[in-house]
């Protein structure tokens, strides 16, 4: 079931209407039934893959705020962290560890019987890199808060657990969600408060119009047809589908955040940004400080900082923490070659802002010094962030390497593009540029105006999801990681 669909139109204010009519305390049921009804929707055939996470995740946390005093603790989180990985490892990374196992081995010792391994070759359940991050992030919480002798640290219910597990707005492609985010609202089950409606409807509706109007139009028009046959175009084509695929990715992704934050609110829950207008970034290491910040900031708390982040003993220490969080947030986006690569290059790109910041004394967030010194920084920071989304639109390297090759082919001829692509690209970069005070203006008028322009802003999304929706054919982005 896809946000822009009228499946889902129909689906969320059915929920909204149970969740609010229902007694208060059967809320966290009818959220955790229609989130797996919501995930069920996909294939029933994921629905005990999520089962088996929210079952370990959640007597792992009850097993460990019990035991957390007792020896042992190190293997007993450590066990309950290998058993969430398990499917993410099954499903996601075995059949690409497997060839590249045959391949290493063909190529040390030629003369063997080539090595064989059994493959999983199943589809990806859905959204399971989001939903296993979020349950290994409580795991940790519940230890981590265990020993500070939080009593609370672990939830007891089942019932309200599943609801924080599987809450089906932000249940594929997040937010990742802490426990100290969500789970507390789930207990506490707050009232709506009047201007959520509106801010919520004013979300989906941003949301909606930034993947039907602008991310599926660019994708369509443009990035769908170079990238199928990238020797039929020039090089300043190629180069302009780059540019139209970044700008795809981000309104497809942050339209879905949009969407997902929008639903939560009708709900009385507040979910934590994903976004901070991440094109506007004067370094790598500014761009993920704004780009995708629920799993940036995973990685920071559970991976960057416990190796000691930027506070280890050593120069070198620093680098090469700084290279393993990249390399992880490589290969959390799939499992190949394109993605490892990926993660080196940001990797190496934030060694090379970190060595700098330390030449010149800067500090991250420090003012520049002039209009040149951020332009420079922007352009050169934007164009390797573009260069690099080739490895994430290439199906291999040796696409990504036949991209590359086009973009130097001097043949200058007038891009094949039609005009409604050229002006939804340049109103889609155009509109990431605006002041931020614009869009907040912009959502608290529409939360001042009166409940029936709310309903009339459903009304044409449900509309244009009716007119220019292809379901399937062109689901988010980041459903596949």
């Amino acid at each position: 079931m896809l946000f822009h669909t009228l499946d889902y139109l129909v689906f969320l204010p059915l929920v909204v209407l149970f969740y609010w009519g229902l007694p208060k305390q059967a809320r966290p049921a009818i959220l955790a039934v229609s989130s797996l009804f919501f995930y069920g929707s996909w294939s029933l055939a994921y629905l005990p893959v999520m089962v088996l996470v929210i079952l370990v995740a959640w007597g792992g946390g009850l097993w460990l705020a019990r035991w957390h005093r007792f020896t042992g603790e190190l293997w007993r989180r450590t066990a309950v962290l290998l058993l969430l990985l398990l499917p993410l490892f099954f499903f996601k990374y075995w059949d690409w560890l497997a060839g590249g196992a045959e391949t290493l081995v063909a190529l040390l010792s030629p003369a063997s019987a080539p090595l064989r391994l059994p493959r999983v070759s199943l589809p990806l359940p859905v959204g399971i890199s989001f939903f296993t991050f979020q349950s290994l992030a409580y795991v940790i919480d519940v230890g981590r808060m265990a020993r500070k002798g939080d009593a609370d640290a672990a939830e007891t219910s089942l019932v309200r657990f599943t609801a924080f597990q599987t809450f089906f707005p932000q249940l594929v492609a997040g937010p990742i969600v802490r426990r100290s985010e969500l789970l507390p609202q789930l207990r506490a089950l707050p009232m709506l408060q009047g201007d959520q409606v509106g801010a919520g409807v004013y979300r989906i509706c941003r949301g909606m119009a930034k993947k039907l109007l602008v991310a599926d139009v660019v994708r369509v028009s443009i990035v769908d047809p170079v990238f199928s046959d990238p020797d039929r175009f020039t090089g300043p084509e190629l180069l302009i589908a780059l540019y139209a695929y970044t700008l795809q990715i981000y309104c497809d992704f942050s339209g879905y955040t949009d969407m997902a934050i929008g639903s939560a609110r009708l709900f009385g829950i507040e979910l934590p940004e994903n976004f901070k207008a991440p094109y506007r970034a004067t370094s790598v290491a500014e761009f993920w400080r704004r780009w995708h910040l629920t799993l940036s900031n995973w990685v920071r708390d559970y991976i960057y900082y416990p190796l000691g982040g930027a506070r280890a003993d050593k120069d070198w220490k620093v680098y090469r923490n700084l290279m393993l969080t990249m390399l992880i947030i490589g290969v959390w986006h799939g499992a190949s070659v394109n993605f490892l690569v990926y993660g080196t290059l940001h990797g190496l790109a934030q060694c090379i802002n970190r060595f700098q910041r330390k030449r010149t004394g800067r500090k991250p967030g420090d003012p520049l010094p002039g209009a040149w010194a951020w332009a420079w920084r922007w352009a050169l920071t934007f164009h390797f962030v573009v260069m690099a989304r080739i490895l994430f639109r290439a199906k291999d390297l040796a696409e990504a390497q036949e991209v590359l090759t086009g973009l130097l082919d001097p043949t200058f001829l007038m891009p094949r593009f039609s005009p409604l692509a050229f002006a939804v690209l340049g109103l889609g970069y155009a509109s990431h540029f605006l002041p931020e005070s614009w869009s907040t203006r912009a959502e608290a008028a529409f939360r001042r105006q009166h409940p029936l322009v709310w309903v009339g802003a459903a009304a044409l999304v449900a509309v244009a999801v009716k007119r220019l929706s292809t379901g399937d054919d062109l689901a988010f982005v980041y459903y596949q990681f």
